[in-house]
This record gives structure tokens, sequence and C-alpha cells, in this order.
């Protein structure tokens, strides 16, 4: 299988494309996972179905702080949708079915608190064409926040937490899904790569992530066209599923920047590209080479008569001195 373009190459176009797939991997995925025998607890929801709940998840807003300490309305979930939630990760990702108990342990109240404590912090700004490293600093340092909030809950880690949050805030906070955080490490070395890299879940592996989510966030948006956090976590998750299901795409269609500029700005170098390709010679340049290959010979060959010529001076001097 091709590889996956690169989150430091990849173009907007290929972006917008692998995007538009995540409708129809997300119904492979859900098809494939979808039991005929009914749960214990009675869910017979779907991926697919529970994942377009979450798009448009309902809910009431409150006040809250913004990034520079301004009111602004904030979503309040309850206990029932923090659960829907956890569910939805639970069946879009790898299953682990100690998860949803240790949430469900959890009192009622507390976890509405909790969470919604969370939700109520500072948010980050979105990615701007002019934003720098300190405003990817000052964000990390704002989601961190929230996320130390929402651990002290049983079954929530730095994972879970980001699952909540990105369901709030697609536009700001990346989930911390194993497909994209792959994808966006795929140029990082390490002992594990590629669709098998490690993954610790630890909230210092999230900040990379989420420093270079928010780094191609920039770089597209300097191209032209922006990108919120929760769309570079789809398009790695699809590119992830589709390794897993087999799905090939190719990603060809459009020549890379540096092949774009080579020929806008070296003629000459396309030109002799074109004849390493194509090894047939015009027949005005055959012509020509022809020529020039005959007026060699000729030259060599009075070149070597003279030399001819002039050694045989040199012997017939050489016996006259001898005979006198």
């Amino acid at each position: 299988m091709a590889s996956p373009p690169l989150p430091s190459t990849i173009l907007q176009a290929e972006f917008r494309a692998i995007l538009s797939r995540y409708p129809s991997v997300l119904k492979a995925v859900s098809d494939k996972k979808k039991s005929t025998k009914q749960p214990k607890d009675g869910d017979l929801q779907t991926l697919a179905q529970i994942d377009n709940w979450r798009d448009g998840l309902p809910g009431t807003t409150s006040s809250g702080k913004g990034t520079k300490g301004e009111l602004v309305d904030r979503m309040i979930v309850d206990a029932s949708q923090v659960k829907d939630i956890v569910l939805w990760k639970l069946k879009r990702g790898k299953f682990r079915p100690t998860i949803m108990p240790l949430v469900s342990s959890n009192p009622v109240k507390e976890l509405e608190a909790t969470v919604n404590e969370a939700l109520s912090m500072p948010l980050p700004d979105q990615v701007t064409v002019d934003g720098a490293d300190d405003d990817d600093d000052n964000a990390l340092a704002q989601v961190t926040s929230m996320m130390k909030v929402l651990v002290k809950l049983k079954g929530i880690g730095p994972a879970t937490a980001t699952a909540i949050l990105s369901t709030i805030f697609p536009d700001t906070i990346p989930m911390f899904s194993d497909e994209a955080f792959r994808w966006m490490m795929m140029e990082k070395s390490g002992n594990s790569t590629g669709w098998s890299r490690k993954i610790a879940y630890d909230t210092k592996e999230y900040s990379e992530f989420f420093k270079r989510v928010r780094r191609l966030c920039r770089r597209l948006a300097f191209e032209g066209e922006v990108f919120d956090a929760g769309s570079v976590e789809k398009v790695g998750w699809v590119l992830g599923q589709e390794a897993v299901l087999g799905i090939a795409h190719s990603n060809e269609e459009t020549p890379g920047p540096s092949r774009r500029i080579k020929s806008e700005k070296s003629p000459e170098g396309v030109r002799q590209q074109e004849l390493k390709e194509d090894k047939t010679l015009p027949s005005s340049e055959l012509s020509k080479l022809v020529t020039d290959g005959l007026e060699t010979i000729s030259s060599l060959s009075k070149t070597r008569a003279k030399r001819k010529n002039s050694s045989a001076e040199v012997l017939r001097r050489s016996k006259r001195n001898k005979e006198a």
C-alpha cells in the first residue's frame, strides 16, 4: 500500500479529499464493528449513529471565561452526555471494557460539576496565519489546565479528557486518537514508527501532538484555507482506518510544490528532463549532430595526415645524416 501523505507536505487538495472520505470510512468501520448480539447494557447504537449525534451535540449554555477573561457562552453537559461521549470514543477506537464502568462509578453530581468546571475555563484561540510558537505554548497551557481537572474523575485519562473537550470545542482542541497521533508523528523517528507506533497516552505525548496539529493548521491557513483542529484529527483517523481496512488511494494527482517551482523557474531543466525521458531527438537536432560528427572526423583525418608526412620527413633527414 502506498505511503500516506505526510503532515509536513500534504497539500490542501489532498487534505480536503481525505476529509471528504470521513463519512464513508466511518460507515465502513461502523459496519465492521456492528455486533449481531445485543450488548448486556442494551446499547444498540452504531458508531455512525453516535458520531452524528456527537457532531451536533445538544445542550444548554452558561457564561464562562474567554481567553482574555471576558464572559462568553459555554455549553453545559449532563452525566448522560458525558457517558455517551465516552461510549463514542470506545466505539471509534480500541474498545476498553473497563473504562465505562469506571466512568459510571463517579457520582452524577461530581461528574457533572467536574466536567462543567473544565468547560468553563479559558479556551485557547483558534490558529491564525500570523500565529507563533508562543501562541501554541499558551494554547497548550490552557488545554492542559482543563485536562488536569477532568482526569480527577475515575476512568478519565488524557485521551478520554480530550475526547470530551474536542466534542465541545472541535475548532481548537484535537482529540488524542491513536490514528491522528500516529499520523502526526509519522515523520518522527523512534523505536516504533508508522501505524504501529506505541503510545504512552500521557500529557507529554499529547503536548507534542497538540503543537504539531496547530502547526499544520497554520501552514494550511497560510496557503489560503482554514482547517480546524477537529478536521486534522479526522484526516489522521481516516488515513489510519484506511490502512487497517486495506483501502488505497492515489496521492499523485497533483505535482509537489518543488517540482512545480522547478518547472516555472528552469525551462532548460525541464527540456533536459524531457530529453532524458524521451530518447528520440527531433530531426533538426539529429541532423546537426550528424554534421558536427562528420566535421570532427574530417578534422581528425587531416591532423593524422600531417603527422604522417612530418614523420616521413624526419626519417629522410636522419638517413641523409647517417650517409654523410
